[in-house]
């Protein structure tokens, strides 16, 4: 899948939804959708002529891009679009997402302005839980809030079990990530951990149907591929 210099590979991750709108954004026949939804779907995708490739349901959008990298590794593109078959108007507005992805290197495509203004403790009014920082990043108090709705994780229960396995690192009080995990990365950055590392990533978020440790990974994508360190 190698294509010319600083040229996008998308793989558009889909759940139910018909992702034509997104097809039709990206302006090029270089895409896959990775597809999760019913069977019915796939008449859809057979008469728009859609491409695509049957996933399993489980880790939501992260298990998608784990498996787009394992299975590429080898022959990644300069740059790899990671975006969901709904991402407009959910994280980022159609013509602000055609804006960002003509611009160069490593891009986070999202765009909520309701995000702008900082969230506070419910009754710690000093407290920040969250705001989006910057265009297209979010930080968030790393108090595993998601795990309390959620059934428990097998593997890594909170954030920070997670986090110090796989990074080695104690988190951040704060993390700075971008909700949706939709984004533009580049090769050298996902060649920086090895396969073996993206295997144990993927067997962490598709053990069961949208594990907390999905909720985990989305968090830690800037960490994953090194946009953000210690």
């Amino acid at each position: 899948m190698n294509s010319s210099d600083d040229e996008i590979f998308w793989v558009i991750s889909n759940y139910n939804y018909d992702p034509e709108q997104v097809i039709d954004a990206i302006k090029t026949p270089n895409y896959c959708v990775y597809d999760q939804s019913d069977e019915s779907y796939i008449e859809v995708f057979n008469e728009k002529r859609i491409k695509y490739k049957r996933t399993s349901h489980t880790g939501h959008n992260i298990s998608d891009y784990l498996q787009y990298i394992i299975e590429n590794y080898n022959d990644l593109p300069e740059r790899v679009g990671f975006i969901k078959g709904n991402i407009f108007p959910r994280h980022i507005g159609k013509k602000i997402f055609e804006a960002r992805i003509v611009q160069k290197g490593f891009i986070p495509l999202y765009s909520d302005v309701k995000t702008y203004k900082p969230k506070y403790h419910r009754f710690l009014k000093w407290k920040l839980v969250s705001q989006r920082v910057a265009p297209g990043l979010y930080m968030e108090l790393a108090n595993n809030w998601y795990v309390k709705t959620r059934k428990k994780g097998k593997r890594y229960k909170l954030f920070s079990d997670f986090f110090e396995h796989f990074f080695g690192i104690s988190p951040p009080k704060y993390i700075t990530f971008v909700p949706g995990a939709c984004m533009i990365v580049t090769r050298d950055k996902i060649l920086d951990h090895n396969l073996r590392m993206y295997r144990e990533l993927y067997e962490t978020v598709t053990y069961d149907f949208f594990p907390v440790e999905a909720f985990h990974a989305e968090r830690s994508m800037l960490y994953l591929f090194k946009y953000l360190s210690e």
